[in-house]
């Protein structure tokens, strides 16, 4: 099979819980990807099923410095940075900054407090400018992830 038959692996980061409820980081293959037209008068391109679910859409601007704290997940929210960089922290101890292009679920819902305190997860801004981020509120229930790697 040559390369251009084969789907591209895309991944996000996925912010969820494990099975004593405390969150972990790990980065989850987007599933579903094939070869098909999705515009009418436009060649085939790699594409997933259009999602059904999405419940919300907002624009958040965070400034430099900001940070917000432990705290779930209001709801499951796909999170994609359109300009500078934040970070996301879990339990596990694991930090992860992403920037512009970089898609994160966050799907703590049922998280819950650590030895130590914690809950959900804390996040803030990365570097001196501020973040703008696309906030896409999705419904369904949480699904565990294709291709798990490590976090970054």
């Amino acid at each position: 099979m040559s390369q251009e038959n084969q789907a591209p692996v895309v991944y996000q980061v996925h912010v969820t819980t494990d099975a004593d409820g405390h969150t972990v980081t790990h980065r989850c293959q987007v599933p579903g990807l094939s070869i098909r037209s999705t515009i009418s008068d436009s060649p085939p391109m790699w594409a997933t099923e259009p999602n059904p679910d999405p419940v919300s859409r907002s624009v958040w601007v965070m400034p430099p410095g900001w940070e917000g704290g432990w705290h779930r997940n209001p709801q499951r929210q796909l999170v994609v940075p359109l300009s500078g960089s934040w970070w996301v922290r879990t339990q596990d101890g694991v930090r992860t900054v992403m920037g512009p292009g970089q898609a994160h679920l966050g799907d703590d819902l049922e998280a819950v407090e650590d030895a130590e305190g914690r809950c959900g997860h804390d996040s803030g801004t990365e570097g001196g400018e501020p973040v703008v981020l696309l906030m896409i509120a999705v419904g369904g229930q949480r699904q565990p992830c294709v291709g798990v790697i490590t976090a970054e």
